[in-house]
C-alpha cells in the first residue's frame, strides 16, 4: 500500500477462523458480496498480522502478531484435526468460567462451540519478514496498538527479545492495566488461543518498552493515536506523507463491518461504550474521504475506505 512517498507491506503471522459471531446485521446480497472474504455463511476468517513501514531511518512495525507456535505441523501448513489446538480445560469447565465473566448463554454456547471447530494457524511472521529482506535486528521500533496476546506475540521468543535494537511502544494506559501486580487473569487467552499471560510474555523484551501518554509522532510520517475502549490504552498508527495518509486500526476496529455498522461489535471490548465512542470517532472521521484504513484482522490486511452512500455507508476495498 503506497502512501506518498512511504510503503506500507503487510506482514501475515496466521490466520483464524470460527464459527460466525452472534449479532452479524441483515444485509443485501450485495452488502453481503463486499464482506464474503472474511464472513461466510458458517465461517468467518480473522487474519493475524503486522505492517512494515520504512521512513527516514527507521524500520517501524507495526504490531507483532500471536507470535511463534510451538506446536505447528511438522509438513508445513496442515488442517488436519489433529494438528489444531485443542481445550485447555473440560467443557463444562469452560462454559462455568465464561459466565463467570458475564458472558450470556448464547455468548456462552458461542464460544465453547467455536473452541470445539475453530481453526488456528500461527507463527509465520518470522518467515514473512525474512521474504522482505528484513532481519528483526533491523527493526528499530514496534508499535503494540495495545497489549492483547494477538498484537504482541513476536516481541520475545525462545526468552530472548525478538527484535532486539527496537523500541516497544505501548501506551501508557495499557502498561498500567497488563504489565502491574494488579494485571488481569488471561484465562480467556490461554483457553482461546493457547498463550500465556501477556505480563509473562512481554517479561524477556521489559527493558525495550517506551511507554507513550499523549498522542505522539515516532518516526517521520507515523504518529500513535490513542482511542480507548477495546482496551484501556487501545490505539491506531496514522501514516502520513505529502496529501496522503492511511491509518492502521489496531482492534479498535476488527473488521469493516464495525466501521459501516454503528451497532455491530466484536465481543471482544473491555469497556463497550468506550470502545464504541471511539468507533464513532473513527467513522465520522473516514466518512467519504479518501483515508484508506486496515487492521490486523482483516482479510488479507488488506485496506480500504469508509465510502458514504445514499443514507447508508458502505465499504471499499482498496
Amino acid at each position: 500500500m503506497k502512501v506518498g512517498d512511504l510503503e506500507i507491506i503487510q506482514i501475515l503471522d496466521g490466520e483464524w477462523t470460527t464459527p460466525l459471531p452472534p449479532g452479524i446485521p441483515d444485509m443485501t446480497p450485495e452488502e453481503k458480496a463486499l464482506h464474503s472474504n472474511y464472513l461466510m455463511p458458517d465461517k468467518s476468517m480473522a487474519q493475524l498480522g503486522a505492517f512494515l513501514v520504512r521512513t527516514g531511518n527507521q524500520v517501524v512495525l507495526i504490531d507483532a502478531g500471536l507470535g511463534p507456535n510451538e506446536h505447528a505441523c511438522s509438513h508445513g501448513d496442515c488442517g488436519h484435526p489433529e494438528h489444531q489446538k485443542k481445550p485447555t480445560m473440560p467443557r463444562a469447565d469452560i462454559e462455568d468460567f465464561f459466565r463467570s465473566k458475564g458472558a450470556s448463554e448464547a455468548q456462552v454456547a458461542w464460544f465453547t462451540d467455536m473452541l470445539d471447530v475453530q481453526k488456528l494457524e500461527h507463527g509465520w511472521l518470522a518467515d514473512n519478514l525474512a521474504r522482505t529482506g528484513v532481519r528483526p535486528d533491523e527493526i528499530t521500533d514496534v508499535v503494540l496498538s495495545h497489549l492483547h496476546p494477538d498484537h504482541m506475540g513476536w516481541v520475545a521468543h525462545g526468552g530472548l527479545p525478538f527484535f532486539p535494537k527496537a523500541k516497544l511502544w505501548a501506551h501508557q494506559s495499557d502498561a498500567d492495566y497488563f504489565l502491574s501486580e494488579t494485571a488481569p487473569d488471561e484465562t480467556t487467552f490461554k483457553i482461546m488461543l493457547g498463550v500465556e499471560p501477556t505480563k509473562d510474555r512481554m517479561q524477556p523484551a521489559h527493558s525495550q518498552i517506551e511507554l507513550w501518554d499523549k498522542d505522539r509522532t515516532i518516526a517521520p510520517g507515523i504518529d500513535l493515536r490513542h482511542l480507548p475502549g477495546h482496551t484501556p490504552g487501545s490505539s491506531i498508527a496514522v501514516i502520513s506523507s505529502g496529501e496522503d495518509r492511511a491509518m492502521v486500526l489496531g482492534d479498535v476496529i476488527h473488521c469493516p463491518l464495525e466501521l459501516v455498522d454503528n451497532d455491530f461489535a466484536i465481543m471482544a471490548d473491555i469497556d463497550p461504550v468506550m470502545a464504541k465512542h471511539s468507533k464513532d470517532i473513527l467513522r465520522k472521521e473516514l466518512e467519504g474521504t479518501n483515508v484508506h484504513v486496515s487492521s490486523s484482522h482483516f482479510p488479507g490486511l488488506e485496506f480500504g475506505r469508509l465510502m458514504k452512500g445514499e443514507g447508508k455507508r458502505y465499504w471499499a476495498w482498496a
